[in-house]
């Protein structure tokens, strides 16, 4: 915070625009009425929340990283939200079907509550036993593709034909070859997962150093001893880098498999509404969508950095 004080002639100015920006969004919410008639008009308590909630998580991200391009980041946020709902107080839009006022956006929060909340449970359930299985037969696959030069003839160049492939491609052929939309659901995330971690595994088992090798059976360790005693400790910070930076793809992916067939999970919730021409509905999903994908990718830096913090 001292520093943030210290080096004010560097971060006031674009502080107090985006803190300018905020004030006058909330004014707006909650004084300014619609210019023209609208299908349906929204309490602004939800927006003025998020709102809120947002510039306070800028103000204390501002502190604790003191960095300028945080606050350029909440300027272009916050002007966005500023032009967005003035577009709808000055009757620039006058149909709010496909775009919906960020008061009638954010109500969909406190409309649907349970029924997202039960549907990215639902996502995230699907993302870790599809991710789970493939990050251990991908790692396991690939010590062994790595070790053993015959396996790692045949399955690599297969693997590098496969992973040109996008894994939803194989979602219509998946929902109809499993029982159920699940088990389909599932199998995209695995194929998401599996093939860049087996790669990735294969990749770093050949740069292995061979005096490590020739020390370890020196020693005599054995083929079992040498795969998970020694090669992979040797590989495990390179497999959680790639493990890690698949999770947010995955996620992506589960999305889209879940918009063709399946009766949970987010790319469920955006599918159904959009069925309903509920726009509205739809974009308040996409947002969760993004705020979960987020959510994700810092929580997988987070778990990597403490798992392999002496590669940082």
């Amino acid at each position: 915070m001292k520093d943030f004080f210290k080096n004010g002639g560097r971060q006031w100015p674009e502080f107090i625009l985006a803190a300018a920006f905020f004030v006058l969004n909330v004014i707006l919410a909650l004084t300014l009425p619609y210019y023209s008639a609208h299908s349906r008009y929204y309490g602004s308590g939800a927006y003025v929340v998020v709102l809120s909630a947002a510039f306070v998580t800028y103000t204390l991200y501002l502190l604790a990283a003191k960095k300028k391009s945080t606050s350029d980041i909440a300027v272009l946020l916050f002007g966005f939200f500023l032009l967005w709902e003035l577009s709808f107080k000055l009757g620039l839009v006058h149909n709010d079907l496909l775009i919906p006022s960020p008061e009638g956006l954010f109500h969909v929060y406190v409309e649907k509550p349970k029924e997202i909340l039960a549907d990215v449970w639902g996502s995230l359930r699907l993302l870790f036993w599809g991710f789970l299985a493939a990050a251990v037969f991908g790692t396991v696959l690939g010590l062994l593709a790595g070790w053993v030069p015959r396996i790692r003839e045949v399955l690599l160049p297969v693997s590098k034909v496969i992973t040109l492939i996008p894994p939803l491609m194989f979602s219509a052929y998946l929902i109809m070859l499993l029982s159920t939309f699940r088990q389909a659901a599932i199998a995209v995330i695995f194929f998401a997962v599996f093939w860049p971690t087996f790669q990735g595994t294969v990749s770093r088992v050949g740069q292995i150093d061979p005096s490590i090798i020739e020390a370890a059976r020196t020693m005599g360790v054995g083929t079992v001893g040498m795969l998970f005693k020694v090669i992979f400790p040797y590989c495990l910070p390179g497999i959680i880098q790639s493990i890690s930076g698949s999770l947010r793809g995955a996620f992506m992916c589960l999305s889209g498999a879940e918009m063709l067939g399946i009766n949970l999970g987010i790319g469920y919730f955006i599918e159904k509404y959009k069925s309903f021409a509920d726009y509205r509905c739809v974009l308040a999903g996409i947002v969760v969508v993004g705020f979960v994908t987020t959510l994700i990718d810092i929580l997988a830096s987070r778990v990597k950095k403490s798992l392999i913090h002496w590669t940082y």
